[in-house]
């Protein structure tokens, strides 16, 4: 029901554009390109919405279903494969898949990867409590080796942090051992910068909308941020090919 409302808002601008004509609208006073032009401004606004109609749909349909398959794990068997799977429906949507059906893949793939992207999530996890519990105890200390080492675990929770970010667009990209899966998501934060700079406005951009509009809360906070990374890693990872090849 969602959908179809949407979508005519979209379907409502072609009409519109369809009721122009000139003999109506006081336009006799201009020319027919003028009339044309006119038209045509309504037939685009009329694909526009209609494109957003169908975009806003498939957000809100994955973010519900990926909220649902953390769910289905237990949360804490959920979250990873449940994340997984929604950043391969992402790159399927990037890579031109739109148009294909969500369910169906998004829950082979949770399947498929359940246990692997368990694995790795965890351990990502068990490493960033390493640091913050490394953190913690520096923090009880005093003294220059004190800061110096406070300052060099902040930098290091900094590097996690995106690399964290990375594993899950590199996993779903990329055919790798466990072990290549653990260490290049912590290579590409090393070495792409400028990707750092453009995940995290992108972030930051998508915090600050749902803290204004916090109705959105249950539709869209897994899903615009997965594909937005996975947008900027694929772009990433483009580089890479580039520049290996040359």
């Amino acid at each position: 029901m969602l959908r179809s409302h949407l979508r005519r808002y979209g379907h409502l601008f072609h009409y519109v554009s369809i009721l122009i004509r000139p003999s109506c609208l006081g336009l006799r006073m201009y020319g027919s390109s003028d009339i044309e032009r006119v038209r045509d401004m309504f037939n685009r606004l009329g694909s526009f919405f209609t494109e957003a109609s169908l975009w806003i749909w498939k957000i809100m349909q994955l973010n519900l279903i990926w909220l649902a398959h953390i769910l289905l794990g237990g949360v804490i068997l959920g979250l990873f494969p449940a994340t997984v799977s929604m950043f391969a429906t992402t790159r399927k949507w990037l890579t031109g898949g739109l148009d294909s059906p969500i369910l169906k893949d998004y829950h082979r793939y949770y399947r498929e990867n359940f246990w692997k992207a368990n694995g790795l999530g965890w351990i990502y996890v068990s490493l960033g409590a390493f640091l913050l519990f490394d953190l913690h105890l520096v923090t009880q200390i005093t003294g220059m080796i004190a800061l110096v080492s406070t300052m060099l675990l902040l930098f290091l929770l900094l590097i996690y942090v995106f690399s964290f970010l990375y594993l899950f667009p590199y996993y779903v990209h990329f055919s790798q051992s466990f072990k290549q899966y653990l260490i290049q998501p912590f290579i590409i934060t090393v070495i792409s910068f400028k990707q750092n700079i453009l995940v995290a406005i992108g972030l930051i951009m998508v915090g600050s909308l749902i803290y204004q509009m916090p109705g959105l809360i249950p539709f869209v906070p897994g899903v615009m941020p997965a594909y937005w990374v996975m947008k900027v890693s694929m772009n990433r990872y483009k580089e890479m090919q580039l520049t290996h090849s040359h």
